[in-house]
């Protein structure tokens, strides 16, 4: 939609309320029309009338010219009855001045140091000042400095690729101020760092969401499911502090495992248990290509000791 109307829409970067203010009302006419225009465009091109889809044509007309009555009132007056105009409008110094606040917001979005996350629907936009959410039909705006923002919960998603779980945190954004309602933003746990440094306030978790934020810590977790599956090691040798960390004991160990003593490139490691969990992971995902994380699991690394060559089938936990 953004491209075939990209000539009437305008240019976000200078105009960015008047922008999604047309684009969230072209989306709600387009998408109203999307079944009529299927059963036309099959009736004359394939020459094909689906007569069971003759009710839901006839009941979709209401729907379209109200989307077209709705894209009239919102638009007279240069868009002053538009749900945004009126949300911003709460925040104007003079009442009903909401363009002076619409040409501040455009112009903090003109500027490089703003936080970006997602390109169509959904997308998350926060300046110096504002925090704003681009839904499908409805855009979210709020002060920051009437804001509250806490974490409400965490989903993983499993990427086929990679093997590893690209998590998202949902966040909400609560304002003081009465004309603002309540929103939430979803964004990549990865990009949690650079949202808290382009905030002004706080973001609570007071639920304790437990989140990844790096690649490297998904790694981790991903690390440590795999070598769960190789079995334990036992040892009558007492646990020793991790040599990494020097905070946690040992607990894993490397032990040839994925093939015959004389087959493949990887060795048997000799090195008792020094080395954790997590730190044995970190170290096998600073020696892989940094660049494709999608082949760090089946990649190799040499011992942090002894610097024997091992994939991650080779490394086990240690028996209690």
């Amino acid at each position: 939609i953004e491209s075939l109307f990209r000539t009437r829409l305008g240019d976000e970067a200078m105009h960015f309320t008047e922008y999604h203010m047309r684009l969230t009302s072209v989306r709600l006419i387009v998408h109203c029309c999307l079944l009529p225009a299927y059963y036309l465009l099959s009736a004359v091109i394939f020459e094909v009338v689906d007569l069971n889809l003759s009710p839901h044509l006839l009941s979709s007309s209401p729907l379209i010219i109200a989307s077209l009555v709705t894209l009239h009132w919102r638009s007279g007056g240069s868009w002053k009855n538009h749900p945004l105009a009126k949300t911003l409008a709460a925040h104007a110094s003079h009442s009903g001045e909401w363009k002076s606040v619409s040409d501040a917001l455009a112009t903090e979005f003109r500027r490089v140091d703003k936080f970006v996350h997602g390109r169509t629907w959904g997308k998350i936009v926060v300046t110096d000042n504002w925090i704003v959410r681009c839904g499908l039909y409805v855009v979210s705006v709020a002060y920051q400095p009437d804001v509250h923002m806490s974490i409400q919960s965490t989903t993983e998603h499993c990427d086929p690729e990679t093997r590893l779980n690209t998590q998202f945190i949902t966040i909400n954004v609560s304002s003081i101020n009465a004309a603002c309602t309540d929103f939430k933003i979803r964004l990549n746990a990865t990009d949690y760092n650079d949202l808290c440094t382009k905030v002004s306030g706080p973001i609570l978790n007071v639920r304790n969401v437990v989140f990844h934020q790096t690649l490297t810590e998904r790694f981790e977790v991903a690390f440590r499911e795999e070598v769960s599956r190789n079995g334990l090691y036992t040892t009558d040798r007492e646990r020793v502090e991790c040599i990494g960390c020097l905070v946690a004991p040992s607990d894993v160990k490397i032990s040839k495992l994925c093939d015959d003593p004389q087959v493949g490139d990887c060795k048997h490691c000799l090195c008792r248990p020094m080395w954790c969990m997590q730190c044995m992971a970190k170290w096998f995902a600073n020696r892989q290509e940094q660049g494709a994380p999608e082949k760090w699991l089946s990649g190799k690394a040499p011992c942090p000791t002894c610097r024997s060559k091992f994939c991650m089938r080779d490394v086990q936990f240690l028996a209690n």
